[in-house]
Formats: C-alpha cells, structure tokens, sequence
C-alpha cells in the first residue's frame, strides 16, 4: 500500500485493511490497494487499530492515551481516556478478548480491561512490564493471556491475566518492535544482528514461547 507517510498500525477486518499513520489519520484499502475511503482524522497519531463487531478501536497517543471507537463509515461512536500517557509511537498496545478491551498502561505497569463501551473492569498489575521503554502487547482470541515483548530487555513473555502469572519468557538476539498472533504462532519484528542489520521476524511457539 501507497499511503504516503509513516504507516504506524494497521489490521484488516472483512477484505479492508485499515492503515493508521503519523498525519493522524485512517485510511481503509481494499484488497488491490485502492483507498475506498477518505481518511479519519484523529486529534493525534494512532498507536493501535482493531477491529471488532463492525468498529473501529483505536488507541490514540496523548496525555492522557485516548480509545476511540468509530463505526465503519467513519462516524464517531464514542471515546474515553487511558490513563497511560505520552511514551513510544511503536508497538501495538490495545488488543480484543471475549468482547473485552486489554490495553496496556505502561506508565503505570499494569493492564487496563475496558467493556466495549468503555467502563473500566479490571487493572490488573503487571511489574514486569516496564515503564520506560517500547513495549508491544497482543493475544490469541479466546485467550486469557497477553503476549508483551519489551524493546531494552530483548525479552517476550505470555502474562496470564486472570492469575498474573508469567507462563513463558523467552530472550531474543535483537530488539523487539511489534507481535501478532498468528494460528500457533507469534511473530515478534526485530532489529537484527549488528553484523546483519535491518528487520526480522522471529517466529515463537504460542504455548511454549520456543523458537
């Protein structure tokens, strides 16, 4: 795709790609590459897009974080702030489980569990996040464990979030950027080796955080 600026976050839902980059806005594309939509503006860049029961859910960079819900003509369903605040542009840090919203709050080192209309849940602690770095957050569907890989440490782990448990952490050779889950799988982008620069993706066991 053709967007013309820095791509930040993107994810597909029914055969569209929604792309957000940093003039703070989305665009949506189809399968050949054609926009089909005009953008949506945003009142800042985009960090995280997901799609889910025919809405937009994006994460919004601020003081606070803003999430910002959108149905998919465009139109403005709702919003709340995040109590996270200004931190890295990179990283996906919002995903969807069982109709619930999993954000991270790295400022505070723990996970906010947002109902689809915004009301607060659950804070979970997680002190193994940091609070100072790149961080990038995501899950299977049906799950109830994340998957967060920190930029400084090299390191990935599986954090339960119904017993706080760490039930994996895996070290990497380069710096972790983003993750998805993918069937079995997660797929971390890296920074490579110093004699091999440029981006890779390692692939990890989803159950056992094995390469």
């Amino acid at each position: 795709l053709a967007v013309g600026s820095g791509m930040y976050t993107t994810c597909t839902y029914k055969g569209f790609t929604y792309v957000g980059v940093d003039n703070k806005t989305i665009s949506r594309f189809d399968s050949e590459g054609n926009q089909t939509k005009n953008c949506i503006q945003l009142p800042n860049y985009p960090i995280t897009i997901r799609a889910h029961q025919d809405q937009l859910f994006v994460l919004v960079y601020g003081s606070p974080y803003q999430v910002m819900v959108y149905d998919l003509n465009e139109n403005q369903v709702s919003s709340w702030n995040h109590s996270d605040r200004n931190g890295s542009f990179h990283g996906n840090k919002l995903c969807i489980i069982n109709n619930q919203i999993i954000t991270a709050d790295v400022n505070n080192r723990r996970i906010t569990v947002y109902s689809l209309d915004g009301k607060t849940e659950r804070q979970i602690p997680c002190p193994q996040m940091p609070n100072n770095t790149y961080i990038s957050m995501c899950a299977a569907p049906g799950d109830d464990s994340v998957i967060i890989t920190n930029y400084d440490t090299k390191a990935v782990f599986r954090f339960n979030l119904n017993t706080s448990a760490v039930v994996w952490k895996t070290d990497l050779t380069g710096n972790p950027f983003c993750s998805a889950v993918y069937g079995g799988a997660v797929l971390v982008s890296r920074c490579g080796h110093s004699a091999k620069k440029g981006v890779w993706i390692q692939v990890l066991n989803y159950e056992t955080g094995e390469f």
